[in-house]
């Protein structure tokens, strides 16, 4: 059984290499060194690399680790041999770096030399399907004092050398700085990619902001002004309805004018929950409740909002309810009350709101009360009933104790979806 003695470099058998012969490589090797240099794909630095460590060294087949983490090494590329077995690149391409013939050179970052691999201290087999492997030379891939992989080349039918070491060695610093190189170029490829993609994003999103501002603002234009003046238009007719002096031909035509405004209001309504990001425009109850208060205030009419508790959204129906309510209320106050005085409350709980609107009016007779809510011609108050029974809540109207009239509901706060 052979003994395999493991040398330093230059105690090994040195190439019987004449002087021009040794010029001749020092130039093969300067231009492959500079075409290696000027590729930028990493896949293309070691397959052509490879390509010129099996002719430098007349090799069977060789391969490019990289390490990949503190104890793997990847085989990023292989030449001069095809696996005939399916999978069997991917099963062994990942490689624990351990005291192997291919692992010292990487533990130690030397290069490794063996003519007798089968008796080799340091051989501890190939996987199934791999060729054999008789001879074998490994080099490290250095940038600066950093292994960052090796290349190893096998099975030179005359062995391997010193002048083969010395030659594989000066060829692989070249290739560890042309691999360094072309993943600084892949990463700053992959930079430019992300800018210009976050770029786009931006882009994409400043345009969907203008979109989103613009929409909302005519969504504004639209609640705030177009659907006041239909719902006042749809008021007003309500009211006049509501005088027994109307004739017939003019209550018809009252009661068109009525129907049309409520469905122009529906639409409106429609357009700006479609425009908006929160219906209506995003805007809070309160803010919508104190300007709809401020439109009912004038000289003989004073009209106070308060709020208790914790303000916060509701379901889109419930805030429309309450204002809806509010609207009608304070236009029954202003036209029949004779108050100079009138209060809007609202109550925010975790369950529910209360609304109540009162004034300093004259009041309603205690015989009329109940008919007064559900009296035919009294359009107004019968479509805050439904409306509020719809939501699960409950509509009272009562004389208050000091005078006036206080009409109260009470709506289940479920919150906006």
């Amino acid at each position: 059984m052979s003994v395999v003695v493991h040398r330093p470099p230059d105690s090994l058998p040195q190439p019987t290499v004449d002087a021009d012969g040794w010029q001749a490589q020092l130039e093969s090797l300067y231009a492959i060194s500079v075409e290696i240099a000027g590729l930028r794909e990493l896949s293309q630095v070691m397959d052509r690399a490879l390509e010129y460590c099996l002719a430098l060294t007349s090799s069977a087949f060789g391969f490019i680790g990289l390490v990949d983490g503190p104890d793997t090494m990847d085989v990023a590329a292989i030449r001069g041999f095809i696996p005939d077995r399916p999978g069997f690149y991917e099963r062994f391409r990942k490689i624990p770096i351990r005291r192997t013939i291919f692992g010292v050179v990487i533990l130690e970052g030397r290069s490794n030399l063996s003519n007798d691999v089968l008796n080799d201290p340091l051989h501890v087999g190939s996987p199934r399907g791999h060729p054999p492997v008789r001879t074998f030379l490994g080099v490290p891939l250095k940038v600066r004092d950093e292994t960052i992989g090796m290349i190893g080349v096998a099975n030179r039918p005359d062995g391997y050398d010193a002048g083969h070491e010395r030659l594989l060695s000066t060829f692989a610093n070249q290739v560890a700085v042309a691999i360094a190189n072309a993943r600084l170029y892949e990463q700053q490829r992959q930079m430019i990619a992300d800018l210009q993609a976050l770029h786009a994003r931006l882009n994409a999103a400043q345009v969907e902001a203008l979109i989103h501002q613009e929409r909302n603002r005519i969504a504004e234009e639209l609640h705030d002004r177009v659907a006041q003046i239909i719902f006042s238009i749809g008021i007003e007719a309500t009211w006049c309805l509501e005088q027994e002096e109307v004739s017939p031909e003019l209550a018809a035509s009252l009661g068109r004018i009525r129907d049309l405004a409520a469905r122009g209001a529906a639409e409106i309504r429609r357009a700006v929950y479609d425009l908006a990001a929160e219906p209506p425009a995003g805007r809070e109850l309160v803010q919508e409740l104190r300007e709809l208060v401020e439109s009912f205030q004038g000289p003989d009419l004073q009209i106070d909002l308060v709020v208790d508790g914790r303000p916060r959204r509701l379901a889109h129906e419930a805030e429309e309810t309450v204002l809806r309510i509010v609207a009608e209320a304070l236009a029954n106050v202003r036209r029949h009350a004779g108050a100079d005085l009138a209060i809007v409350s609202l109550q925010y709980s975790p369950k529910a709101v209360t609304l109540v609107v009162q004034d300093n009016g004259r009041g309603i007779p205690a015989s009329l009360l109940e008919w007064t809510l559900h009296r035919p011609g009294h359009l107004g108050l019968r479509s805050m009933q439904r409306r509020v029974a719809a939501l699960g809540g409950q509509l009272h109207l009562q004389n208050g104790e000091d005078g006036g009239v206080v009409l109260r509901a009470v709506i289940p706060a479920e919150p906006r979806r």
